[in-house]
């Protein structure tokens, strides 16, 4: 079996673009479900904010594959699918070098367009995924707030739907980030002759990891990733949704040439050229190498993921959620249009 998982994930590299996915479906699924267990710890188990994330970690882990499956569809518009494309990554060495620290990127959106207009880029040429995190979690923390004000069941059921959207979408795009390479230029390994390394770490090794991983995942998701900051700076990022996933950006930067190491050091045959990708050893022989590595930036995604679900929650005045019930699961959701102003 883990052959053929393999094989098809090979595949998969092959006709898939550098930039297409991030983590797989696997990784996207499991950071989601770990956030929600995550979530109940943080939160002392709180009825009020827990139900619907309990009752639908499920669908939350559909939707945060939506962005990679559904809104890259052959049925998209072109136009859809060229602006969600940009949104999933941010190549930081375009305009800005030496990231590490959540204090290393600008933060307002406009200060990201002059820095990109001073490299002759646009954001859309660079990436622009912690915006787009923002911007979902804005999105979540107003659609929560409208639950307190329902006139009705039907409409408190509505409202509860509308958040449990915005928190799956979300956790596409922290997913995302707390990849190495969709923080870097060097996205796919193709500028230190490692083409193709994207999708064979994180589809291909992901997927062939056994079935301990999630709890393996949730575990680690309890200790802390901050260890960079101090314990007063620490506090304050945590409770900063923005810093938090600027924190997450300079953190997941900072794990790079370690990912590149790991394919160096144990799956790496031939280096890459122009015309194809590097020749790699086959993941189920060296899968285990990675899976250290992967379990740290999985949750690490998973806890920036239950942290902002909290934070949204409290920011909206912790409406009461306990009281959830619904059939309704968004299959395939409407594309949301970035707006970082």
């Amino acid at each position: 079996m883990r052959l053929v998982i393999s094989f098809i994930c090979c595949i998969v590299m092959l006709v898939a673009s550098p930039m297409s996915f991030a983590w797989g479906e696997r990784g996207h699924d499991l950071i989601t479900r770990v956030a929600v267990q995550h979530l109940a710890t943080l939160s002392g188990d709180d009825a009020r904010l827990m139900r619907p994330f309990a009752l639908r970690d499920h669908m939350l882990a559909h939707l945060s594959n939506a962005p990679d499956i559904v809104w890259r569809a052959e049925y998209q518009s072109n136009d859809v699918i060229k602006t969600n494309s940009p949104t999933h990554y941010i190549n930081l060495e375009k305009v800005i070098t030496g990231v590490r620290r959540w204090d290393d990127l600008p933060r307002d959106f406009s200060a990201y367009e002059a820095l990109c207009a001073n490299h002759d880029k646009t954001p859309e040429e660079v990436g622009t995924a912690p915006w787009r995190s923002m911007q979902l979690y804005a999105d979540l923390v107003n659609a929560l707030r409208a639950v307190s004000s329902a006139n009705d069941e039907l409409e408190y059921e509505q409202r509860v739907n509308q958040a449990l959207l915005f928190a799956g979408v979300l956790s596409h795009f922290v997913g995302d980030l707390a990849n190495p390479h969709h923080t870097t230029a060097n996205y796919d390994g193709q500028l230190s002759g490692q083409a193709g390394l994207h999708a064979y770490f994180e589809s291909a090794v992901v997927a062939d990891l056994d079935l301990k991983l999630a709890s393996r995942i949730e575990k680690q998701a309890r200790r802390s990733w901050l260890g960079a900051y101090g314990a007063q700076e620490r506090e304050q990022i945590q409770a900063d949704p923005q810093k938090l996933i600027w924190a997450l950006v300079g953190n997941s930067h900072g794990e790079l040439d370690t990912l590149l190491d790991l394919d160096k050091r144990y799956s790496l045959l031939s280096p890459s050229t122009e015309e194809a990708i590097a020749e790699r050893k086959p993941v189920p022989e060296i899968s285990r190498r990675y899976q250290r590595f992967a379990i740290k930036r999985l949750a690490v995604g998973a806890d920036v993921l239950a942290r902002l679900y909290l934070l949204a929650w409290q920011e909206a005045g912790q409406p009461d959620l306990s009281n959830f019930a619904s059939y309704v699961y968004p299959v395939k959701p409407e594309f949301i249009w970035p707006n970082y102003q």
